[in-house]
């Protein structure tokens, strides 16, 4: 029979109160500010990490997850029983999480042999675009669906999965390096607000709006040109530390363009380190992409 242990790195944004509910482990970014650390998902809520970044100039540093953490946890999960283990970890591209992981499972197996089948999969984006994928797991997993059926699921929603990430300050842009301060300065000079394509583990700009009340106009027009039958689907509406009429706006217009319904969901401390706590994205299913 088999007892399957879902886990995750604490980019993918689950709430604290539902990765306990559905049985989700959740292995901690750490952040470290003015000498101060935090565990991501633990230790400081996204509401706490923009009122830090609100206050501050300094910008927070990340430390991914280790090779060494990922293993205890291998060994704790075997030790309780488990026979099947998976992983939904963040972007490989953008992190060493998704190595560390993988470098992990290899050690595991090498101590143990197959003793736990240990399936990890980079989910090739950040947030909730892959950590409600992690929830539908965790459900299928209660229902009494098979390990290889839940993986099947996994497999074709994130490469289904894409996300609209648009900006109102490229303060913290400037300040992680991804853009530079000459076209930071130029950009908030004419009210420039960047939208990204958050698919395939890139993060490429893909749009620019002219001026605050331009912005979700154009993240929603972005949107209906990738989404594929949006009557089928609840969009994600993620959210930093934005007006709550802007919140309000964007939903009002997905619920105009099709979609079934809208979940809200707060941006979490890895994401908003780049981003700045000013932003706001849409995440939908688009056509699946190759493997």
């Amino acid at each position: 029979m088999e007892k399957i242990y879902i886990f995750a790195d604490s980019a993918c944004d689950i709430p604290r109160e539902l990765a306990v509910k559905y049985q989700i482990d959740i292995l901690p970014v750490q952040i470290t500010h003015e000498g101060r650390t935090f565990r991501e998902h633990y230790d400081i809520t996204p509401e706490e990490y923009c009122k830090l970044l609100g206050s501050t100039d300094e910008i927070p540093v990340t430390a991914q997850i280790t090779p060494v953490q990922f293993l205890e946890h291998y060994r704790q999960m075997h030790e309780a029983g488990y026979t099947h283990a998976l992983g939904i970890i963040m972007n490989g591209k953008g992190s060493g999480c998704f190595q560390s992981a993988c470098v992990a499972r290899d050690m595991f197996y090498e101590e143990y042999g197959q003793a736990m089948r240990i399936e990890v999969i980079d989910s090739e984006s950040y947030s909730m675009i892959y950590g409600r994928i992690i929830l539908d797991a965790a459900k299928m997993r209660d229902g009494g669906d098979s390990f290889d059926a839940i993986l099947g699921v996994v497999r074709s929603r994130l490469q289904r999965s894409e996300g609209a990430l648009g900006v109102y300050s490229l303060k913290f842009l400037k300040k992680s390096g991804r853009i530079s301060g000459g076209a930071a300065f130029v950009g908030e000079a004419l009210g420039i607000k960047p939208i990204s394509h958050v698919y395939a583990g890139g993060v490429t700009v893909c749009g620019k709006a002219r001026g605050e009340k331009n912005l979700v106009p154009a993240m929603v027009d972005f949107v209906r040109k990738r989404v594929v039958s949006p009557e089928t689907q609840i969009a994600g509406l993620l959210y930093g530390d934005v007006p709550q009429n802007r919140i309000e706006e964007l939903e009002k217009k997905l619920l105009e363009m099709g979609f079934a319904a809208v979940e809200r969901w707060p941006i979490g401390v890895s994401v908003l380190t780049n981003t700045g706590p000013q932003a706001l994205a849409v995440m939908y299913y688009g056509e699946p992409r190759e493997s």
